[in-house]
């Protein structure tokens, strides 16, 4: 839904813009409602976790905002054209992408957004687990390509990862890399993942769900942390992550505004979306490669039936990984899992 008109959206709005206090009679009449009303109002955002002091005779100031993906928040200052002006949050469900998946089904608009604070069968490619404990950033994405072939619909994932890529430049200033076909790694492990599932027939894209996780400030169910925390006591809040994975705060030291990172991601995407519409893939994997750390490397690829060893070469038109076998042989593979040798 587009929330632009709710209350919450609008106080906020006014608050956000405010450099200290705002009367209360004033922000009541610019919504046509009651000062009683607008105090209830007040109290709700209270509960979600805004600070807001409230003095006689001065009005209200926001003092700090949650650490939550509310849409709201993300909506504010969004300079996208379409994607993320239909916001579905969630504090817990099994996968944003089963939700996400329903909704094209059942006709929702391209843009549409599904984001959760947490998963419980968050999933990756080949139904494989992906662990989302609260502090991430967890989000669907519902798009209709019915500018594109079926058969080239598997750059939408590449197109995604490099929207990443530059979201997390732009919000924290530190460059990831790319593993083919859907991995973000950032310093040699693993940062997040990508899944693209395709509604479809024989002539036509009804609508790909693109489904992202990302670990950001990943902590435990029963423990959390303040603004003041250090990566020094992280022992004792960070959830452990895999050995292979790891996270923003991790790599930082610092907590990460994820409301900001969300925001930049889809941002980048959108864009890299509207080129992809306007000049086709060309340019696009172009950059891809730019951040594909594997090029160059030889590497090990598993597919459904066979294993490959070649050299990674890059990608080609259709987002397929383009690797040298020798004396002088390419291959060109849609779907596997690659391994770097040596």
């Amino acid at each position: 839904m587009d929330i632009s008109g709710d209350f919450k959206y609008v106080i906020l709005e006014a608050l956000k813009g405010q450099e200290g206090y705002l009367s209360g009679e004033d922000l009541a009449k610019k919504l046509g409602i009651t000062r009683q009303a607008l105090w209830k109002h007040i109290a709700k955002l209270q509960e979600k976790g805004y600070e807001i002091a409230a003095v006689p005779h001065l009005g209200y100031q926001l003092i700090s905002c949650p650490d939550k993906l509310y849409p709201w928040e993300i909506q504010h200052k969004l300079s996208t054209k379409f994607m993320g002006k239909d916001i579905h949050h969630y504090e817990i469900i099994p996968s944003t992408q089963d939700i996400a998946v329903d909704l094209g089904v059942k006709g929702f608009p391209e843009g549409t957004l599904v984001v959760s604070e947490r998963q419980t069968r968050g999933r990756g490619r080949l139904r494989r687990n992906w662990v989302s404990p609260y502090g991430g950033v967890y989000f669907s994405l519902l798009l209709r390509p019915d500018f594109m072939p079926l058969e080239q619909v598997s750059c939408i994932t590449l197109l995604a990862g490099l929207g990443c890529i530059y979201g997390i430049k732009r919000s924290i200033n530190i460059s990831g890399f790319l593993k083919w076909p859907n991995d973000i790694f950032l310093n040699g492990k693993k940062l997040g993942g990508i899944l693209c599932e395709v509604d479809a027939e024989a002539d036509r894209v009804n609508s790909v769900v693109v489904g992202i996780g990302i670990n950001v400030n990943p902590v435990r169910d029963n423990g959390g942390y303040s603004v003041g925390d250090k990566i020094s006591n992280g022992v004792n809040t960070l959830e452990k992550l895999p050995p292979y994975a790891t996270s923003l705060f991790r790599e930082t030291g610092k907590r990460v505004n994820r409301v900001e990172l969300l925001k930049k991601i889809l941002e980048e995407i959108e864009r890299l979306y509207f080129l992809l519409e306007k000049e086709g893939f060309s340019l696009i994997r172009q950059e891809w490669q730019e951040f594909c750390f594997l090029r160059g490397e030889r590497v090990r690829v598993k597919t459904l039936n066979r294993e490959i060893e070649g050299e990674a070469a890059g990608i080609d038109e259709k987002g397929h990984l383009v690797l040298k076998t020798g004396a002088g042989r390419i291959e060109k593979i849609s779907a596997g899992d690659v391994e770097k040798l040596g």
